[in-house]
C-alpha cells in the first residue's frame, strides 16, 4: 500500500480545521501552516475563512486535487465524511477523532463502518484515535503535537498519543532528532507492520523505537523485524503485560495483546531490542542520536569525580554484556606520563578534580589509540576550576575517533556544556545508570568478553585457603551431630570389607583430596555401583582421572536418593558468616537458586530461608509428591550456624549435596576451607 502521503504531500484538507484554540482542528491547521510549502485547505461547515486562508464546507466543495485528508471532528460523523473523500478520490486519510472502538460496542459499530468504508474507496487509513504524522526531513506537521521534534534519524511508532507528544518533548530538550513519527490510534485498517515494512526501506530512517500495546500480526512482525534488525536497530516498549496494565491496554486501544513471555520470545528471536520503562526507551534514542547503532562491550571510563566512576564502574562490571578494558603496561605508563601523580591511570581512568579540558584531551588521545576499546563513558563533574564547555567540544572532537558517551552530572554549572551538545547534535546522558543501561540493552543476548587480568598481579595475593583434611572434617561434624554416612577407605584392598559394612548396593565412590574441588567435573566419583566389581573398577577410573590428585582416599558410602539442595558457609570480612541455602549437586552454579542470611540463623530463620527460594514448591510438594522433611532440614542449618560462630578459622564450608526426603536428610558431602 502507498504511505508516501503521510509524509509529504503535496496538498492537505484539514477537516474540523478551526479557529478555536481550544480544539483539535486548530492545533492541527497552525502546524499544518508551519510546515513547508504545501496547500493547504480548511474544511468547516461553518467558516468561510480560517487563518487567511478560503475554507470549504465540505471536502468535496474543494477544486483542486488533495494527496492528504485529516480528519478531526465527531465520530458519529466520521463514517460520512470518509465516504465524501472516497467520492473526491483522496487515497491516504488520517483520522485523529476519538470515540470509537475504545469507546465501547457503539464506537466499535463506527470503526467497523469506517473500515469498511476505506475498504470499499481504497483508502489508505491512518488512525482513529490517534495524534497524526510528523516527517521532520520533508518539514510536515500533521498532528496536534505542541512542537516538531528537530531532524534526525530515528523512526517512532506508537501506539499512544500522549506518549508520543511526552517522548517528541523530550526530545526537543536533550537533542534527539527524529526522522519521522507515526501515532498508529486504534488501527482500523493501516497496522504497525505496514508503518514497519515502508521504514525497512526509507533511506531517512537509521533506527525505529515503537511502543506497543497489542501486535496485529505475530507472524509479519516477525518476519519484518528479522530483516529490519540486520541493518537497523528495533527497541520495543511493550505495555501491557501484567493483567493491569492488559486491562487498561483494552481501555485504552480496544485491542488485545499477546502473552507477554511469547512476545519477549519472538523479539529475542528477531533481533528487537525490549526494554520495560520509558526511561530506558528514551536513553537507547539517545544512544542512536550518538551514531552508536551497534553494540559497544568494551569500555573505559574517564572521570574527574572518584564516586561517579566507581558507581559506574560497578553498573558495567555487573552487567552481562558489558566489560572494563584491561590496560597494557604500555597504556597506563603513557597516562603516568601526561597525569598528576595522585591520578588514577588503571579503569576508570580518574584524571582528579581540577582537571582542566587540556588533561582531559591528553587522556583521550592516548585511550582513543587502544585498540581493544569500543566506546568511552566521559564523566564531568562540576569543581570551581571546571572547563565545561571547553571539555564539551572535546568530546565531540574525539568523538569522531571512538564512540564517547558523555555523563555532564550537575545543574546549572554543566549548562554551557549542555548548550554545545544541543548545537553540535550531541547528547547528555544524565547519571550513569542512564548511559550503561542503554549500552547493556543494545548488547542484550552478547556474553561479556573475558577480560584479560595479570596473575603475577602483588596487589592480589593468592587465596591463602586450604581444604581441611578428613579426619579434622569428621571430627568437626561429629561435634555438632552432622551425620556424614559411609567409610573412608585409604587402600582398594579395604573395599570389600567396608561394602560389607554398609550394607545393600547401590554405592557411591568418591575422592578424598584437597586437590580436588569440583568430583564430578574431574570425573573424582562414581554413582550407583552394584557390587564389588563394579567398585573396584571405579577406584582405577578415579585415579586414572586424577593421576597428580594427592589421595588421602575414597569414601564410600550407600547411594541416597531424593531432593539435592545445598548448605553453605562463607565468613564476610565485614559481616562474618554468612548462611546460604539452595538447590545444591551439579545444578547449584546452573540453577543459582540460593538465598542467604548473616549468621546466627535461628530455626524460624532456617525455615523462611528453604521457603524462600524459587524452587521451594518443590520441597513442599507439588502434584501429588510428598513435602520433604523440612523441620530436619531446617535443624542442620542452625547447626551450620552454630559450627560458623565456634570456629572462625573457618572461611568456608559447603554441605552439598545434602540429600532430602520425607523421611529425613543425608549429607553426601562436604568442604570446609581454613
Amino acid at each position: 500500500m502507498e504511505l508516501n502521503n503521510f509524509f509529504n504531500p503535496q496538498s492537505v484538507a484539514i477537516i474540523g480545521a478551526s479557529s478555536n484554540k481550544n480544539k483539535v482542528g486548530f492545533a492541527l491547521l497552525t502546524n499544518l501552516l508551519k510546515s513547508g510549502q504545501r496547500a493547504i485547505y480548511p474544511v468547516n461547515v461553518n467558516s468561510q475563512e480560517l487563518a487567511g486562508l478560503k475554507s470549504y464546507p465540505t471536502v468535496t466543495d474543494i477544486p483542486n486535487k488533495i494527496d492528504l485528508a485529516v480528519i478531526a471532528v465527531r465520530a458519529d460523523i466520521v463514517p460520512q465524511i470518509l465516504v465524501e473523500c472516497g467520492a473526491k478520490k483522496i487515497t491516504s486519510v488520517i483520522i485523529i477523532s476519538s470515540g470509537f472502538k475504545e469507546a465501547g460496542e457503539s464506537g466499535q459499530e463506527l470503526e467497523a463502518k469506517i473500515a469498511r468504508a476505506a475498504r470499499e474507496y481504497g483508502i489508505a487509513l491512518l488512525g482513529p484515535n490517534c495524534l497524526g504524522v510528523i516527517d521532520s526531513q520533508t518539514d510536515f506537521n500533521a498532528s496536534f503535537a505542541a512542537q516538531k521534534p528537530p531532524k534526525g534519524k530515528i523512526a517512532f511508532l506508537s501506539q499512544s498519543g500522549a506518549l508520543g507528544t511526552a517522548i517528541l518533548d523530550l526530545a526537543i530538550t536533550h537533542n534527539i532528532g527524529f526522522s519521522k513519527f507515526i501515532s498508529l490510534g486504534n488501527e482500523a485498517q493501516l497496522t504497525e507492520i505496514e508503518f514497519l515494512e515502508y521504514l525497512a526501506h526509507d533511506q531517512d530512517t537509521e533506527a525505529i523505537l515503537i511502543y506497543l500495546e497489542k501486535l496485529s500480526n505475530g507472524p509479519e512482525f516477525m518476519r519484518l523485524c528479522a530483516e529490519i534488525t540486520k541493518t537497523k536497530p528495533v527497541v520495543v516498549l511493550r505495555a501491557g503485560r501484567s493483567d493491569r496494565g492488559l486491562k487498561a491496554a483494552m481501555s485504552h486501544t480496544g485491542s488485545l495483546a499477546p502473552a507477554d513471555s511469547v512476545f519477549a520470545a519472538a523479539c529475542r528471536q528477531t533481533g528487537v531490542i525490549t526494554v520495560e520503562s520509558i526511561r530506558e526507551f528514551f536513553n537507547l534514542a539517545k544512544l542512536f542520536q550518538l551514531g552508536i547503532k551497534r553494540p559497544l562491550q568494551r569500555l573505559v571510563i574517564l572521570t574527574n569525580g572518584g564516586g561517579p566512576s566507581v558507581v559506574t564502574a560497578d553498573l558495567v562490571d555487573l552487567s552481562q554484556s558489558l566489560s572494563l578494558v584491561e590496560f597494557s603496561t604500555e597504556t597506563k605508563e603513557a597516562l603516568r606520563k601526561v597525569l598528576p601523580p595522585m591520578a588514577a591511570v588503571g579503569n576508570p581512568v580518574d584524571i582528579i578534580g581540577d582537571a582542566l579540558a587540556s588533561r582531559y584531551a591528553d587522556a583521550l588521545k592516548i585511550i582513543c589509540a587502544e585498540k581493544e576499546t569500543d566506546g568511552i563513558i566521559l564523566i564531568l563533574t562540576p569543581q570551581m576550576m571546571t572547563e565545561v564547555e571547553a571539555t564539551a567540544k572535546l568530546v565531540a572532537e574525539f568523538s569522531q575517533q571512538k564512540p564517547i558517551l558523555p555523563i555532564f552530572i550537575g545543574g546549572p554549572t554543566v549548562e554551557p556544556g549542555l548548550v554545545y551538545f544541543k548545537q553540535n547534535n550531541l547528547v547528555n546522558f544524565t547519571f550513569p545508570k542512564d548511559a550503561v543501561e542503554a549500552l547493556d540493552n543494545l548488547a542484550r543476548g552478547i556474553k561479556k568478553q573475558e577480560t584479560i587480568t595479570n596473575t603475577d598481579n602483588p596487589l592480589v595475593p593468592p587465596s591463602s585457603l586450604i581444604m581441611m583434611n578428613f579426619t579434622g572434617v569428621s571430627k568437626i561434624l561429629k561435634d555438632y551431630e552432622i551425620n556424614l554416612t559411609g567409610i573412608l577407605v585409604k587402600e582398594k584392598t579395604e573395599l570389600a570389607g567396608a561394602l560389607s559394612k554398609l550394607g545393600v548396593a547401590p554405592f557411591v565412590l568418591k575422592a578424598i583430596s584437597p586437590d580436588i574441588i569440583h568430583k564430578t567435573d574431574t570425573g573424582a566419583i562414581k554413582l550407583n555401583l552394584k557390587n564389588i566389581e563394579e567398585v573396584e573398577r571405579a577406584w582405577d577410573e578415579i585415579i586414572a582421572n586424577n593421576p597428580h590428585a594427592k589421595l588421602e582416599g575414597m569414601f564410600l558410602q550407600p547411594m541416597a536418593v531424593g531432593k539435592e539442595v545445598i548448605i553453605g558457609m562463607k565468613r564476610d570480612p565485614i559481616f562474618g558468616p554468612t548462611i546460604l541455602f539452595g538447590w545444591g549437586g551439579i545444578f547449584t552454579e546452573v540453577l543459582k537458586d540460593t538465598t542467604l542470611r548473616i549468621a546466627p540463623v535461628s530455626k524460624e530463620i532456617a525455615l523462611e530461608m528453604i521457603r524462600e527460594i524459587k524452587g521451594a514448591k518443590i520441597l513442599t510438594g507439588v502434584r501429588g509428591e510428598k513435602a520433604v522433611d523440612e523441620e530436619a532440614l531446617a535443624d542442620l542449618m542452625v547447626k551450620v550456624s552454630k559450627l560458623a560462630i565456634d570456629h572462625p578459622e573457618i572461611k568456608e564450608l559447603d554441605l552439598n549435596p545434602v540429600i532430602i526426603t520425607p523421611a529425613g536428610i543425608k549429607v553426601a558431602d562436604i568442604r570446609i576451607m581454613v
